[in-house]
């Protein structure tokens, strides 16, 4: 995951809107049933906060009433903090059947450029609760408590989930007829597999919609990431064949320890983070192979790109990184080592042999295990 991805919550930014005529005046109507909530928020979601815009008292039969002018894009209805719903807003008549005790709880209507973004969340929840579901079965899998032969077909589950994810999203950020509906295909790709699809969606919207915040804000992120990106480049890079550089960082407690004092064994070097969601995907794989070659000689030595050290440690424990090498200076993307990798985006993995020469990069899965099945038969 990099640094301009969007969490499954954060799934697209828009800023504060722009001054609009009166025909862009939007009108929500609707129902709550089954929720204490005396009241119901509209609320803008932004890259860093949600934006209040509207609200409206439910009344004694449930019903409530918004209508105002606001920009086109990304909001939600929120009735608390842990309970609201995504949609997209356009100056026409939602109607909104909100009930908790109902098989599906949120229903809206009004907008063709919803219903596509209604389909799409669906998508991408269902994609994520089969990831979810695959990690924890791989954690039993970390204890032993199923065969090597079903953690094996979870593994497949988890890889074959994210790259059909990755499909979805990548054909409909080409496909969509609305470019703020592209953007929200493209930010759930990660840019640094992504750089020229995320490239042309901006260019897009720079023809199609260039006053937006949408279009300046995502421009600006774009154009960081580039510049993070070039600059980690001119620091270093290592490929396969090269001798890995020295890491020598802190561990939780303090304590350095030198990459070098592993020799003798076949190290993945694993950059990571706890605020990272593919990183945390990729994990049980990880802790699959350790659990399996560690009595052949193989170990892992994580390098965390974390900035918060608790957030850092309790995510060691949760997803059971039972190996002792964990390192950080907590400097988040200036991270010393990740700029003496070269590393743009994480996770970001290299395999040395015995003598700390990098014989693999980026191995994840499938590959990983084939390769240390090689190596230590």
């Amino acid at each position: 995951m990099n640094k301009l991805l969007f969490s499954v919550l954060l799934l697209i930014a828009s800023f504060a809107c722009n001054s609009t005529s009166g025909s862009e005046r939007y009108r929500i109507s609707g129902t709550v049933k089954n929720h204490p909530a005396k009241s119901i928020r509209l609320e803008k979601m932004t890259l860093k906060e949600f934006i209040v815009v509207d609200s409206s008292s439910i009344q004694n039969d449930g019903s409530f009433n918004m209508e105002g002018v606001t920009e086109k894009g990304f909001y939600r209805l929120a009735l608390d903090m842990q309970t609201f719903w995504i949609f997209y807003l356009e100056p026409v008549p939602y109607r909104v059947a909100i009930d908790l005790k109902a098989a599906e709880p949120f229903k809206i209507s009004g907008s063709a450029d919803n219903d596509e973004l209604q389909a799409a969340l669906r998508y991408i929840n269902d994609k994520q609760r089969t990831i979810q579901s695959a990690r924890s079965g791989m954690t039993m899998a970390q204890f032993g408590l199923i065969s090597p032969d079903s953690a094996s077909k979870l593994i497949a589950v988890l890889n074959n989930a994210g790259k059909e994810l990755e499909t979805y999203c990548l054909q409909n950020a080409k496909n969509a007829k609305n470019p703020l509906l592209a953007m929200f295909y493209i930010t759930n790709l990660p840019v640094q597999n992504y750089a020229k699809e995320n490239l042309e969606v901006i260019q897009r919207m720079e023809r199609e919609i260039p006053n937006s915040h949408y279009t300046k804000e995502l421009r600006e992120f774009y154009n960081n990431y580039e510049a993070q990106a070039k600059a980690a480049a001119m620091v270093g890079s290592v490929n396969v064949g090269d001798l890995a550089p020295e890491i020598d960082l802190p561990d939780p407690e303090g304590k350095n320890i030198k990459l070098s004092s592993l020799k003798g064994k076949i190290v993945l070097v694993d950059f990571w983070a706890s605020w990272c969601g593919p990183c945390r995907n990729e994990m049980p794989n990880v802790v699959a192979a350790y659990n399996k070659y560690k009595n052949k000689g193989f170990t892992v030595y994580s390098v965390s790109l974390d900035k918060s050290k608790e957030a850092w440690i309790n995510s060691i424990k949760a997803l059971n990184m039972q190996w002792p090498y964990h390192v950080s200076d907590l400097k988040f993307w200036q991270c010393e080592a990740a700029l003496r990798y070269g590393v743009q985006g994480i996770p970001a993995t290299f395999l040395l042999d015995r003598e700390g020469k990098v014989i693999g990069t980026n191995l994840r899965g499938e590959e990983l295990q084939k390769k240390l099945a090689q190596l230590l038969p």
